[in-house]
């Protein structure tokens, strides 16, 4: 076992790492931006050379090119069906144009696609991180997660309005993608993964985005059964919460789930995550992308970078930083900087590359 996977580990079982684990999604031969990146010309962000986790962002597994706009857009489908376009604006990554599931009522006429189909993208990312980063640990993510695949499958009229007036519907296509990604699990552990995150928009900046005691009841056990069936293949879980995500804290403690990743922790509030989940569930993130990353000084980026460690990490362990450049759009060159230079006084003893 590498000094790196180790070390991860112990963070996410309290058990005391050597160092502060670091992971980043801007790898080598990886890391491509949503399909709009050629991985081979990412480099690492300098600093994060000993990184010890790697995540490989994807939106979608499987995207095919089935045409252009007049401007030369690229139009794509994606192993679902759903279209999106690549807009030219470097300020966003995907524009949502077509969705498989919009206006039906029953998945009637519409196949799930074969998991096999995928069998060469997965061979191809456990190839490259076999060779080139086998002594890290290695945190898959479901991306989309259950909701937003939902989501993207009826489209966002849809399924809001049917969350309100066909909830059997809504919960029948998230059953479904569970049984689907389920799949998914066992090919992400034969590529070499250590754990499985799903990413769940739970939340808006006001709270969740409907009724957290319908999710509770009717989502909630769907999701768990998928977090049981990735710890009975012997990897850690996570989830990945945008947005408020106070009001399903107390449910994330039971729920099998071993990391929780927020990107914007600020809107669901440090106090409330540190009563409720410090000790109990590791914790990961970055400085808050939303703000600090884009538009604060470099100063203030270092400064909440140790905000965030001296309040989540603990000698038990207990949290992981996220070291993000992100592309369409790109944070200031500084600010990353600044978050890694922060982030590595915590790491006294990390690996040498």
């Amino acid at each position: 076992m590498s000094a790196h996977i180790e070390n991860v580990k112990k963070a996410l079982e309290f058990a005391k790492p050597d160092y502060l684990p670091m992971e980043t999604c801007q790898v080598p031969g990886i890391y491509n931006a949503y399909h709009t990146l050629d991985p081979d010309t990412v480099k690492l962000i300098p600093g994060t050379e000993n990184f010890d986790a790697i995540w490989p962002i994807t939106y979608s597994w499987k995207q095919t090119e089935i045409g252009r706009t007049a401007e030369g857009e690229s139009i794509r489908k994606d192993q679902f069906g759903t279209v999106v376009r690549i807009p030219r604006d470097m300020s966003s990554t995907y524009v949502l144009m077509e969705h498989p599931l919009a206006g039906k009522s029953s998945l009637e006429g519409f196949s799930f696609p074969d998991i096999e189909d995928m069998d060469q993208w997965f061979s191809d990312l456990g190839k490259t991180i076999g060779e080139r980063y086998g002594d890290r640990f290695f945190d898959a993510f479901i991306d989309p997660g259950l909701f937003l695949t939902t989501q993207f499958l009826l489209g966002s009229n849809d399924f809001f309005l049917k969350l309100a007036t066909d909830l059997d519907f809504v919960v029948s296509v998230y059953e479904a993608l569970a049984e689907y990604y389920m799949k998914m699990v066992l090919k992400f552990k034969g590529a070499g993964a250590h754990m499985v995150t799903i990413i769940e928009d739970l939340g808006s900046k006001q709270g969740m985005v409907f009724n957290p005691e319908t999710w509770r009841k009717r989502f909630k056990p769907i999701i768990q059964s998928v977090y049981r069936f990735i710890h009975d293949n012997g990897m850690y879980t996570g989830i990945c919460i945008d947005g408020d995500a106070k009001a399903v804290l107390d449910d994330l403690v039971d729920m099998d789930i071993d990391q929780l990743f927020i990107p914007d922790f600020k809107v669901t509030g440090v106090k409330e995550l540190q009563e409720k989940i410090k000790g109990k569930i590791c914790f990961k993130s970055t400085v808050d992308m939303v703000d600090t990353l884009s538009s604060g000084t470099p100063e203030e980026v270092k400064d909440e970078a140790r905000y965030l460690v001296e309040s989540f990490n603990a000698p038990e362990g207990g949290f992981v930083c996220e070291v993000i450049r992100w592309h369409r759009p790109s944070y200031p060159d500084e600010n990353v900087l600044a978050s890694v230079e922060a982030f590595n006084e915590y790491r006294s003893g990390a690996p040498k590359g």
